[in-house]
């Protein structure tokens, strides 16, 4: 009678607890890392992407694993999609909807009290839930959620960070665009030679040989292939220098966007997106032959979708998104449709293409189910906004029916299903759009199917409503 009771009770527990029957395969919790790239469009990549670089490893990343269609940034620049990715919420609610400036001692998130915070509750990431789980966790990279000691990545939950604080440094040098040293080990500054995506892998694998006897957290946000553009074989040519200004649009000498004229951008990206690659490759290879690689989730995305040009004619060719209308900055589907990866040998099939719509604030709440942490209490200072696709990974499922919504200063979008709406400078009565049948957003459907248009309008008003309401009662209550 008593193996009978244990054998329901196994039964049962698996109906309720999906990941049940992943972990009572390995009673090890598995390691996680998340690569972040910075500005790599829905068409650089080289492989299924259709882009010109040559990308074996991430080619090899998504046979071996499922490559995603339909994933989105949170935001259409790099500060608002960090901040999702890590929160699991929508950007707004911690105050960052825009790219942060780079001007020295701005608090970011550190701004936990500030006028466009939504509470007063210190933003809780995916480090402080896995680390709380008793993972090891690191980041390694661009921050650019603020460089106030406040708002430091060792106050949110990594133990330790090592890279720059702004939006964009030399690859050589690690000066930002204002003369300023920034490169940073913890809290202190601490340069590193060499060029910026090989010293970030370089110390990420450092971390786990350090901590490979232990469940590890390894946050890697690339700053390739952000400006300056760089190749990792420039370290002869102009680099920035501190104490001089680094900010003009403009080529030249002291130019933010580097030493090469404009008509060698598009070559030059290319070289560094093959360096992102080619440090993906580094990164698995020691996975592998540390016997470490199946039981490592590891994650790639982009923070956004590609400069198409930059200053208007003065840069006319930089990157590539595809088919997709729009670019970095726009939201349209250019500026946040984004490669996304996911590999995790016998846990994800192999050789998958997904068209489930994703976004980078669901990463956090996959992540708390798949190690069995529960769900933050969805009345309380950190409601998730993201949903968990797990089952869209280990058992190619579909996502769960939502509206999902995009906002800069600028302009505003929403979307459910195929069905897409932007308002925004160039449609500022707003435009619907099918994405099944017009995934380059060209025919504005709005007058065939005005009550589509008034749904989804109706939605994304109720959710600004939202956002902004709660950030101006957080407010007036300090």
């Amino acid at each position: 009678m008593k193996k009978i009771q244990i054998y329901i009770l196994i039964f049962v527990l698996n109906l309720h607890i999906p990941f049940l029957s992943i972990h009572a395969q390995n009673s090890t919790p598995p390691n996680i890392i998340i690569i972040l790239a910075d500005d790599i469009g829905y068409g650089d990549l080289g492989g299924y992407y259709g882009g010109k670089a040559n990308t074996p490893h991430l080619n090899l990343l998504a046979q071996k694993g499922m490559l995603f269609t339909d994933f989105h940034s949170n935001g259409a620049m790099c500060s608002p999609t960090r901040a999702a990715l890590l929160t699991g919420r929508y950007q707004q609610r911690v105050g960052i909807e825009d790219p942060l400036p780079g001007y020295w001692q701005k608090p970011g998130v550190g701004s936990v009290n500030g006028i466009n915070s939504n509470s007063h509750a210190k933003p809780k990431t995916i480090a402080d839930y896995l680390k709380n789980a008793g993972y090891a966790t690191a980041f390694f990279g661009k921050w650019h959620l603020g460089n106030h000691p406040e708002a430091n990545p060792t106050r949110y939950g990594f133990d330790t960070f090592k890279g720059l604080t702004s939006g964009c440094g030399d690859y050589f040098t690690k000066i930002d665009r204002y003369g300023y040293p920034d490169w940073w080990h913890n809290d202190q500054l601490a340069f590193q030679k060499g060029y910026t995506t090989d010293v970030i892998t370089s110390n990420g694998i450092d971390f786990i040989k350090q901590h490979k006897k232990q469940p590890f957290f390894l946050y890697l946000a690339h700053l390739g292939v952000h400006f300056p553009w760089q190749s990792p074989d420039d370290e002869n040519l102009q680099t920035r220098i501190q104490g001089e200004d680094f900010t003009s649009n403009k080529p030249g000498s002291h130019s933010k966007l580097g030493p090469h004229q404009p008509k060698d951008v598009p070559e030059i990206l290319k070289e560094m997106i093959e360096s992102l690659d080619k440090n993906v490759g580094r990164l698995v290879e020691y996975l592998e032959a540390e016997g470490l690689d199946k039981n490592t989730l590891i994650f790639f995305t982009s923070d956004n979708g590609q400069y198409l040009n930059y200053d208007g004619s003065t840069w006319p060719k930089v990157g590539s998104n595809g088919v997709l209308r729009g670019e970095k900055g726009d939201l349209y589907e250019g500026g946040h449709r984004v490669p996304a990866i996911a590999y995790w040998p016998e846990k994800i099939p192999e050789n998958v293409i997904s068209d489930a719509p994703l976004m980078s604030m669901d990463i956090l709440p996959t992540l708390l189910e798949i190690i069995g942490s529960p769900m933050p209490n969805q009345n309380g200072n950190h409601a998730l906004d993201g949903t968990s696709f797990l089952n869209v990974l280990t058992q190619k499922k579909d996502m769960p029916k939502r509206t999902v919504f995009w906002k800069t200063p600028e302009a505003k979008a929403a979307r459910k299903g195929n069905w897409k709406i932007i308002q925004d400078e160039i449609n500022p009565e707003g435009a619907l759009y099918n994405l099944k049948s017009d995934l380059s957003e060209s025919k504005n459907l709005k007058l065939e199917n005005s009550e589509v248009y008034q749904s989804l309008s109706q939605a994304m008003r109720k959710w600004e409503n939202e956002i902004v309401v709660s950030n101006l009662k957080a407010t007036s209550e300090q």
